[in-house]
């Protein structure tokens, strides 16, 4: 899919090149600028690769140079997955992954690298850092199948091995020997390889191109004169619509986000994180969310797994460090710590709203919470995201907030927008009473399949409080080459909680909608 424009909003929920890891950058405003009169931004985003999301964003001249560049950087991925890819059986490091110990086998330069890479991150980080973590990660899913969390016995037993060397690198003979019978998971440091080889591949090969972003499944980089502006969500705060914690100013700089906040497991009636901590067979549970600014991705990519499993004083001296490299750390707790070189930025509002977060109008008595889940495509492979709204309709069906937009607000988008057929009819119906005009301002591109969380506090779009009465909460989805669907659920702000689960289609496969508000209503009498 390619887009051609120079602003856009950009909120996105990652899963990371093994699905054990969690990238997250939310609400990413990307504002390239363009650095010649003739320069162009173009994008392309593709779904399904490595299992996640790229976006490629170029600033160049000429349309035919950043298709070429695109095939490009399809091209070096699809290699290098060829390479890493711990679910491709006949990748090198599967087919390495499968020997005895004290077979040797030939490695291409780059898995020797990142191997030996590997070795120098779990010295530096005293074993916080282990590809061997994957037995640990086996583990855990299986207690969560079963109910019941390990023995600690076990956990010890699976220390000792995750401890033990691996592997053996051999430069001079150009290949690997296996010297323990342990998995092995590159899921911590291979996307941000490949992020930093596509970036090095398209500069090298596309002299025209001034500007790139590169972005697999949340790992990304900012190459060449671009200047992007990336927010990072605040991870007690998961709604789409909710303010973020920080908001960054990236130019020839990577960053990775990590944590629990987004992805967990429950063993039991305990929910536990999905990164393990390879020094205590137990999950990391105390940094909900680290983020990480490097040089490159790679680095970014590791330290972000690190510090989610470090305390955080001994990940802020690790990664001062290193240099080029700041962190952010947020901790069960709500404590935040950051390191010496993290951009500070002051809070900002919520998508929406003009007031930053601490200045925004006092609580209201409603907490309205929506969950979503937008459908996997059937059989797997690629296909077109649909475009989603989720909007309030008043007794009289006048739309009086719309909470969520998931639609391209330019090129070639408007000409789809009125396949969301009820939003886009009642927000013409709208613009005739407020001029305002919500695309361009709370829209967000089209999403991959997951799940996606909405926060409503019961004010319509102006940022007044709605007065009780009866409403219809509506999500609405279409889809190139797919369906229409609408789901709606009634209710009454200032009436009874609930708690309602939707009946799912085959494009929002299963929604939710949290209502509380009767008690407090009541008291304000």
């Amino acid at each position: 899919m390619f887009q051609n424009r120079s602003f856009f909003l950009f909120s996105c929920l990652f899963t990371g090149f093994s699905g054990l890891r969690q990238f997250v950058l939310c609400a990413v405003t990307c504002g390239v600028v363009s650095l010649s009169a003739a320069a162009d931004d173009f994008l392309f985003s593709h779904e399904q690769v490595l299992g996640t999301t790229f976006e490629l964003t170029i600033t160049c001249a000429e349309l035919h140079t950043a298709q070429q560049a695109e095939r490009r950087a399809l091209a070096e991925i699809d290699r290098l997955e060829s390479i890493f890819s711990s679910y491709q059986t006949g990748s090198q490091f599967s087919q390495f992954c499968g020997l005895s110990a004290g077979q040797s086998v030939p490695a291409a330069p780059e898995l020797l690298r990142v191997l030996k890479r590997c070795e120098e991150w779990m010295r530096v980080s005293g074993g916080a850092f282990n590809p061997a973590v994957q037995s640990i990660s086996d583990r855990w899913r299986q207690a969560s199948v079963d109910g019941v969390e390990p023995a600690e016995s076990e956990l010890q037993l699976l220390v000792s091995r995750v401890s033990e060397p691996q592997w053996q690198v051999q430069f001079a003979q150009a290949q690997l020997t296996r010297l323990g019978n342990q998995p092995l998971t590159l899921n911590a440091i291979a996307k941000g390889t490949i992020v930093d080889s596509v970036v090095l591949a398209l500069q090298s090969e596309f002299p025209q191109i001034e500007g790139l972003v590169v972005n697999i499944g949340g790992d990304l980089r900012v190459a060449g004169r671009s200047r992007y502006s990336v927010s990072i969500p605040a991870p007690q705060r998961d709604a789409l619509n909710a303010a973020p914690l920080a908001v960054l100013q990236l130019s020839n700089q990577a960053i990775a986000t990590s944590g629990m906040s987004e992805r967990s497991m429950r063993v039991g009636n305990t929910v536990v994180s999905h990164i393990m901590d390879p020094r205590t067979a137990r999950p990391s549970s105390d940094i909900p969310s680290a983020s990480v600014l490097a040089a490159d991705a790679e680095t970014a990519d590791v330290l972000a797994t690190i510090c989610s499993v470090l305390r955080p004083a001994e990940s802020v001296r690790l990664v001062e460090s290193v240099p080029g490299a700041a962190c952010c750390l947020v901790t069960s707790g709500g404590a935040i710590f950051c390191s010496a070189g993290w951009p500070v930025q002051p809070p900002v509002a919520a998508i929406g709203d003009e007031k930053p977060a601490e200045q925004s109008a006092a609580k209201t008595p409603y907490d309205v919470q929506l969950e979503f889940e937008i459908a996997k495509a059937a059989g797997g492979g690629r296909y077109r995201r649909p475009y989603v709204a989720v909007w309030v309709e008043d007794a009289d069906g006048f739309p009086v907030k719309t909470l969520s937009l998931f639609l391209m607000a330019d090129n070639p988008g408007p000409r789809w927008h009125r396949d969301l057929r009820r939003w886009y009819s009642s927000d013409q119906v709208r613009q005739l009473v407020d001029d305002a005009k919500l695309i361009g301002t709370i829209s967000k591109p089209t999403r991959n399949p997951g799940v996606y969380k909405v926060a409503w506090d019961g004010r319509d779009d102006k940022g007044d409080l709605l007065q009780k009465g009866k409403y219809t909460l509506y999500i609405e989805a279409a889809r190139e080459h797919g369906t229409y669907q609408l789901m709606k659920h009634g209710f009454e702000l200032g009436g009874a909680d609930f708690n309602e689960q939707l009946k799912g289609n085959v494009e929002i496969s299963a929604a939710s909608i949290r209502y509380s508000g009767k008690q407090a209503a009541s008291e304000q009498k």
